[in-house]
């Protein structure tokens, strides 16, 4: 978990910079950001799961690594256009990001939902507008609920572990 938290702080550093380099109307690519989305949907599947539950692959990690690797190249190329102050600005960040703790997350209260500690709830926002029927096929498939709950955003709720599995088939077909 120790590598997953530094890669956690990495990620943050990363978003961070890509929101910086957008406010500066530096074009970046689409696929940045979508790594970034796939790296974050990744990284709070693993901190979310039960500590007993042995989940850490080292290849989901290693993809995990790439990922934010081909994410830092990019970023910094296009950081270059901006002149070498800013870029060994970034590159400190990047280096004091394992030394410091990844900001809490908030926890949601969701109404209507109720605390059993064997069911689940799941918020996503999908990148682009699914065909429901797609959707319900998933929901039956793993005998979980998804709704729509406006454009883009969907909320899967059920027993925990068919919504993991839910949420991967999910991510496999949409992330």
């Amino acid at each position: 978990m120790e590598n997953l938290t530094i890669l956690e702080n990495e990620w943050y550093v990363l978003n961070d910079m890509l929101g910086d380099l957008k406010s500066r109307k530096i074009q970046v690519s689409a696929s940045v950001s979508e790594n970034l989305r796939y790296t974050r949907f990744i990284i709070t599947h693993y901190k979310e799961s039960p500590e007993g539950e042995v989940h850490t692959h080292k290849d989901y990690l290693m993809d995990l690594e790439v990922t934010l690797n081909n994410v830092k190249a990019n970023l910094f190329a296009k950081a270059q256009e901006l002149g070498e102050d800013y870029v060994a600005e970034w590159k400190k960040k990047i280096d004091e990001a394992p030394l410091k703790n990844p900001p809490q997350r908030k926890k949601t209260f969701v109404k209507g939902v109720t605390r059993d500690s064997g069911l689940d709830f799941v918020r996503i926002k999908l990148d682009r507008i699914e065909p429901e029927s797609e959707l319900v096929q998933i929901a039956k498939k793993h005998q979980v609920t998804i709704e729509i709950e406006e454009k883009g955003i969907v909320a899967v709720s059920g027993v925990r572990d068919n919504v993991r599995e839910a949420i991967r088939e999910i991510a496999k077909k949409y992330f």
